[in-house]
């Protein structure tokens, strides 16, 4: 054999050892590491998206209780409104009265003559 065959040869199985270190060579320390830490994280993803999950069910139902809320505000605020019209609709009335009309209402009311012998 000549100096240039054993040359092609030599050079030809370090061509293949090195192709076979750089595709089957075993795993190097640092990707471990790496997919530890990646896993660890793809844990506390998982874990985030639970308890968001867990957060819009609660959202969702504060939403339909704040509804309700709103509902019920407003039909207080109704009622304050007949409240105070119906109020204001009184003292009117009162507003109207006489002295005569005054002095008759209050005797009727406290059952008082106006007659002050009696």
């Amino acid at each position: 054999m000549s100096k240039s065959n054993i040359l092609n040869i030599i050079l030809i199985v370090a061509v293949f050892a090195l192709l076979f270190v750089v595709f089957w060579g075993g795993e190097e320390d640092y990707t471990t590491e790496y997919n530890a830490k990646i896993e660890a994280l793809e844990k506390k993803v998982d874990s985030l998206h639970q308890k968001n999950a867990v957060l819009e069910l609660e959202a969702d139902s504060l939403g339909s209780a704040i509804a309700e809320y709103d509902k019920k505000i407003k039909q207080l605020n109704t009622r304050i409104y007949v409240i105070k019209k119906q109020t204001q609709e009184q003292l009117d009335a009162v507003d109207l009265f006489g002295d005569d009309e005054l002095e008759q209402f209050f005797a009727k009311r406290y059952g008082q003559h106006t007659d002050s012998i009696n």
